[in-house]
């Protein structure tokens, strides 16, 4: 065989094998695509929705924690929530702050009475009140303000903490209310190993919660964008951020 026709030969070889790997499709790791839709479900929910975070610094009143430690869990936590967001987090006074945090065994009712703290961002009081009667059974809530929909960001929170169930609640209610109101605003499915289940099993952020709050704060994603748009961007950064971790919050 002369080498012209063995070469040529070769060539159609490499050619047709380049063209079978070109038209095998592309396969995500399993568990950066599940942690790709725990975000999209935290942070959008089932509907279209519109990407909410922080832009500013968060300033935190701790309202009648009557305890040490409650205080202590709560300082803890937004020390946390700084170091993964990147956000400055400092305590403040209930007039100063744009979080507050209140610790009460009737948290309907506190919501009610101390309804002069936050009154100012609640737009429609009839409707307000409604929401407050869903939450009626509720260990804990929360609500939250901003400009996230015109691309500005969470500018405001309230969060009502139930005390009189042991401090393992309050702790569960704590973490898990604060992380929300930091724009994951969604709950996972009652099974998932996540401070995001209403399950109860967890009472603190898991190290796959933390990729989560770290996911929603890089700053390629911005306030205000839908699924569509936020889903490359957020693909790209979660594969870095698995980079950096070794995957190791893929549990």
């Amino acid at each position: 065989m002369s080498g012209a026709i063995r070469g040529w030969l070769i060539g159609a070889v490499l050619l047709v094998a380049g063209c079978t790997a070109a038209e095998a499709p592309w396969s995500p790791d399993p568990a950066e695509a599940a942690q790709l839709d725990d975000f999209r479900r935290l942070v959008f929910g089932s509907g279209p929705g519109q990407l909410a975070k922080w832009q500013q610094p968060i300033r935190v009143a701790l309202v009648d924690a009557t305890s040490e430690g409650e205080r202590e869990i709560a300082r803890r936590h937004f020390a946390a929530l700084a170091d993964l967001s990147g956000l400055a987090v400092d305590e403040a006074t209930p007039p100063g702050a744009n979080l507050l945090v209140f610790f009460a065994d009737d948290p309907i009712d506190y919501a009610r009475r101390h309804r002069g703290l936050y009154s100012h961002r609640v737009t429609d009081p009839r409707h307000f009140e409604s929401l407050l009667a869903e939450r009626a059974d509720s260990t804990c809530f929360g609500f939250l303000w901003g400009g996230w929909p015109s691309g500005g960001g969470i500018d405001f929170a309230v969060v009502f903490v139930r005390t009189d169930r042991g401090e393992r609640t309050v702790q569960g209610c704590l973490v898990q209310q604060t992380t929300q109101v930091m724009g994951l605003r969604h709950d996972l499915d009652p099974e998932a190993d996540s401070i995001f289940s209403d399950s109860g099993r967890q009472d603190d952020l898991t190290e796959r919660d933390r990729l989560m709050v770290r996911l929603l704060y890089d700053p390629r994603l911005k306030p205000g964008v839908d699924w569509a748009e936020a889903e490359p961007v957020a693909r790209a950064a979660l594969h870095d951020l698995r980079a950096e971790t070794g995957g190791a919050a893929a549990r």
